[in-house]
């Protein structure tokens, strides 16, 4: 029986490796941002089946993105770039996402800049590909519209990595959650041509990569057949994300409750807010990011109730979590949720709402959305089982230990190994 095993365990090996090898150089990789683009990217060269990773900037030495690097400090563009991608590999077109950046910087952005700036990447890798070669084009959801069309015509298989919820599903849970608040707000993430080229990307797309079971659940619930999506959850880079050694020390009484994301209704704020105030004289709550216009007014009506931080560098944001007691991500909805893994590595308990995709270690870390009273339950039971916390703050740094860089890609090798197989009998029939 070890025997056999052992043989299976061989032919397996070499099969995948002999189709690896016969289509080296057979996969692209495209994307104007950041996200999980450069892992996807690596994983593909780590296979041997990276033709080309087209990006805005890639962080190195004879780069644009190095060159910013060099001028701006290196923790400015910390995520454009990830050991062992060779910048060999990597083909940059920084011009729209330069621009955009410039407009910022002048004061003359608009709401859908970044939207434009994706839009002419999309073309530009489109152009690209209509003389190339490779049998798997990888391109990100609101960024491969255009992409797909060349690329599907080719005959190519077409992968979508999907960083956000089906916009339909989101548009819902955002107007619920928005009349619930009492908010008169028009509730429109996306502008009327960044939903028409989604759907083109959602049509051609063979196969869409999601993060978790609630973003799985949005996109089938929106008519996508459950066969073309493949689910797997991100992770939390161990060598940016560790607790403090030795131990962050908490002198203070009250609990240090802190947030990190963009401070709107989806990260369901005025729950928070309100469970802050049931629990006020026990709690220290801290907001890190940017305040939404929408929550203007909910924000002027809880002043002096939280301490409000600007967005940080991940260095910066690195020595917030050491300094936290609890991280809380109330979201209405979020396809993963980096900022609550990333808490849990540095050693930080959480507290997720329902449709927050994060995987969490115990089902008692979870409230339901729109819920602070269940907010306030879960922030006053820490407040009062410190020893709880302590214990919770060591599972938590254990769970997240699982979640590594190289157990993402380790997947998505996998994913190429399948999809590969499936182009070469495309091939041979």
């Amino acid at each position: 029986m070890e025997y056999r095993l052992r043989l299976f365990h061989q032919q397996h090996f070499l099969k995948s490796y002999r189709t690896l090898v016969s289509v080296k150089g057979e996969i692209i990789v495209a994307y104007s941002g950041v996200h999980q683009a450069y892992q996807l990217a690596l994983a593909a060269h780590e296979a041997g089946a990276l033709a080309r990773f087209y990006c805005s900037l890639y962080a190195s030495a004879g780069k644009w993105g190095g060159r910013l690097a060099h001028l701006l400090g290196a923790e400015t563009l910390r995520n454009r770039r990830v050991e062992g991608l060779p910048p060999s590999v990597a083909q940059e077109y920084p011009w729209p996402f330069l621009w955009q950046q410039l407009r910022h910087q002048l004061g003359r952005a608009q709401p859908h800049d970044w939207e434009q700036a994706n839009f002419q990447f999309d073309h530009w890798v489109a152009g690209r590909l209509a003389n190339g070669n490779g049998k798997i084009f990888v391109g990100v959801e609101t960024c491969a519209a255009e992409s797909f069309q060349v690329a599907h015509a080719q005959g190519r298989i077409c992968l979508l990595d999907c960083p956000q919820v089906h916009p339909k599903f989101l548009t819902e849970a955002l107007t619920t959650a928005a009349n619930h608040v009492g908010l008169s707000w028009q509730v429109k993430f996306d502008s009327d041509e960044m939903l028409r080229r989604k759907e083109i990307e959602f049509a051609l797309a063979d196969y869409l990569l999601t993060l978790s079971e609630l973003h799985t659940r949005s996109y089938v619930e929106n008519g996508i057949a459950p066969e073309r999506i493949i689910e797997i959850p991100l992770w939390a880079d161990p060598t940016m994300w560790f607790p403090a050694t030795p131990a962050a020390p908490h002198p203070h009484e009250a609990l240090r409750v802190l947030f990190v994301g963009g401070i709107n209704l989806r990260k369901g704020i005025p729950y928070l807010l309100e469970a802050g105030r049931r629990c006020r004289g026990k709690i220290e709550l801290r907001l890190v990011g940017t305040p939404a216009p929408e929550l203007q007014e909910i924000l002027a009506a809880h002043q002096g109730e939280y301490t409000l931080v600007p967005t940080l560098t991940k260095t910066a944001l690195r020595a917030m979590y050491w300094d936290a007691d609890v991280l809380v991500l109330p979201s209405i909805v979020d396809s993963f949720g980096f900022v609550a893994m990333e808490a849990m590595a540095c050693g930080v308990p959480v507290i997720a709402s329902e449709n927050c995709g994060v995987p969490v270690p115990e089902a008692t870390w979870r409230v339901p959305i729109m819920n602070s009273e269940a907010l306030t339950q879960r922030l006053n039971y820490y407040a009062a089982n410190r020893d709880w916390l302590a214990r919770d703050a060591e599972v938590a740094q254990q769970f997240a230990r699982q979640f590594t860089p190289e157990r993402y890609r380790g997947e998505i090798k996998k994913l190429y190994e399948r999809l590969l197989d499936e182009a070469q009998s495309a091939v041979s029939r």
